[in-house]
C-alpha cells in the first residue's frame, strides 16, 4: 500500500468515528433546554425555584414536558429576555395556566381526560363563575399528586360540606368509589398475572372486556360521574368471573 493510499484510509476511518460523534454532539447541544438549565439553578426559596423542583423526578419531566410546554417562551435561547418571550402570567386571561385555560393546556396531551372533563358539572360551574375545580386542584401545577382516597375526600370537602350545603355527601362517596376502582385495578392485575389467556381464546376476549370496562372507569373519574365509575367497576367484575368458570388458570409467576 502506497504513502498515498495510506493517509486515505487513516482519512476515511477518522471521519466514520469522528462525524458521528459530532452529530451527537450537536444533538446534545439542540437538546438543551435553557428553561430547564437556568430554573434548575434557582434556591428553593423563590416561587419559581420551588416548581422548578417540583419538576424534577415528576411524569412530565420523565416524558420531556419541560417549561415552554405550558407557559411558552423559547427554550432554545440562553438569553434570559428572549428565552422569557411570549411567558404571560397565570393572572392573564391569554396565558395558557391562566386557571380556565389549564383544562385545555392539559388537555393537548391528555385528550380523553379532558373530553370527559368537559362533560362535568365542574367544568361547567368552572367556565361559568371561574369557581370550579380544574386540572391543578387535584394534581398540582407540575402534576406531582395522585389523591389518594382520603385525599379526595378533604379536596371535595373543601365546597361539598355541611356549611355550604352542596350535596355534603360527595366527600365520602368519591372515597368510597376511589377505594372500589383501587381495588379493582389491584384485582384486574392479578387476575392478568394468573390467567394469562391465549391470545385470540375466549379468555382473552374476556380479559380485554374487563381492560376496557376498567379504562372506562379511570375515565369516568375525570367526569365526576360516581354512579358511571361504579358501574364500569361492576362490568369488569363480572368479565373477569367467567374467566373460572372453565379449566382452572396456569400457576402464578
Amino acid at each position: 500500500m502506497s504513502k498515498i493510499d495510506r493517509i486515505m484510509v487513516l482519512f476515511i476511518l477518522s471521519c466514520i468515528f469522528l462525524f458521528p460523534a459530532l452529530t451527537h454532539a450537536d444533538k446534545d447541544k439542540k437538546m438543551e433546554n435553557s428553561c430547564v438549565t437556568c430554573h434548575s439553578k434557582l434556591t428553593g426559596k423563590s416561587f419559581v425555584g420551588v416548581k422548578s423542583h417540583d419538576w424534577k423526578g415528576s411524569v412530565h419531566q420523565k416524558h420531556g414536558v419541560t417549561c415552554d410546554k405550558c407557559h411558552g417562551g423559547n427554550p432554545a435561547v440562553a438569553n434570559k429576555k428572549k428565552a422569557h418571550k411570549g411567558v404571560l402570567g397565570s393572572s392573564n386571561r391569554q396565558s395558557r395556566v391562566y386557571y380556565k385555560n389549564i383544562p385545555s393546556t392539559c388537555g393537548k396531551c391528555h385528550g380523553a381526560e379532558y373530553y370527559k372533563f368537559t362533560q362535568s358539572y365542574h367544568f361547567k360551574k368552572l367556565e361559568a363563575t371561574g369557581r370550579g375545580p380544574d386540572c391543578v386542584t387535584c394534581h398540582g401545577s407540575m402534576v406531582t399528586n395522585i389523591l389518594t382516597p382520603n385525599d379526595i375526600a378533604n379536596v371535595c370537602g373543601r365546597c361539598h360540606n355541611k356549611r355550604i350545603g352542596l350535596f355534603p355527601y360527595v366527600p365520602q362517596k368519591a372515597k368510597a368509589v376511589l377505594l372500589l376502582l383501587r381495588e379493582s385495578k389491584a384485582l384486574f392485575d392479578a387476575d392478568r398475572k394468573l390467567y394469562r389467556p391465549a391470545k385470540g381464546s375466549m379468555k382473552a376476549f374476556h380479559m380485554q372486556n374487563a381492560r376496557s370496562s376498567l379504562y372506562s372507569a379511570k375515565l369516568d373519574w375525570h367526569k365526576f360521574d360516581l354512579d358511571s365509575i361504579t358501574g364500569h367497576l361492576e362490568d369488569m367484575f363480572n368479565s373477569l368471573k367467567k374467566l373460572s368458570r372453565n379449566k382452572r388458570p396456569t400457576s402464578y409467576k
